[in-house]
């Protein structure tokens, strides 16, 4: 799914130019004038990634931020700061805002342009690093939880079909044959599980996807 940046300034060739950029990157780019229009769409949306100026009539872009700081769905939106401001006190200012890059306006010059699309992009791989690693570390969590429980499932069933304390009827002894298979494949996935070292998606249903845990253990 693309990333949706959004982008405000009052200067419109800044927005187109600043546009053309990010969608060869293969974003989604919303661009808008006016902070306050911009506040009111994101009563529908909620971009990835916002990326304003900081000088701007009727609501500024440190305004802005304030305002979206407020709401509880825009407040994680990571902003960049994208300006003529160049003062020490400025990006002091908005750093400690909360934007996490303070970014000057010269980077829009043709031979220093690599450096908004670069950052942009590498902003993106921290941020799926960070998501990867809280992820992970939920699933090696989960696997410790369930190992536990299914080793005495497992232990017990062994217990029972090597006493022979079920062998009073065919059924009885598929049954237990049953449920010791079963822990088992869910132990053998357990055991990827545990060995994860990256992470690759693959297809699901109905659009949705899910971890690969074939091709994301050491194993493969």
């Amino acid at each position: 799914m693309k990333k949706t940046i959004l982008t405000v300034d009052d200067d419109a060739s800044v927005l187109i130019y600043v546009a053309q950029i990010l969608k060869a990157e293969g974003y989604e780019v919303r661009s808008f004038s006016n902070a306050q229009k911009a506040l009111s769409e994101m009563d529908n949306w909620v971009p990835d990634l916002a990326i304003l100026d900081v000088d701007m009539p009727d609501m500024n872009g440190l305004a802005l931020l304030s305002e979206m700081q407020k709401d509880d769905r825009l407040r994680k939106v990571p902003v960049i700061f994208l300006t003529v401001k160049t003062t020490v006190a400025d990006e002091t200012q908005g750093l400690k805002a909360g934007v996490i890059d303070y970014i000057r306006k010269e980077v829009l010059m043709p031979d220093r342009v690599d450096i908004l699309r670069y950052r942009v992009r590498n902003f993106f791989v921290h941020q799926e690093n960070e998501r990867l690693r809280g992820v992970l570390a939920t699933i090696v969590s989960a696997n410790h939880e369930i190992n536990n429980p299914m080793m005495v499932v497992l232990g017990n069933a062994d217990l029972m079909q090597m006493k022979g304390w079920v062998t009073h009827t065919p059924e009885a002894q598929m049954s237990i044959a049953r449920i010791i298979d079963a822990g088992r494949q869910i132990k053998g996935v357990m055991m990827r599980i545990a060995t994860l070292t990256h992470f690759e998606i693959k297809p699901y249903l109905f659009g949705v996807e899910m971890l690969d845990l074939n091709a994301s253990s050491e194993n493969v």
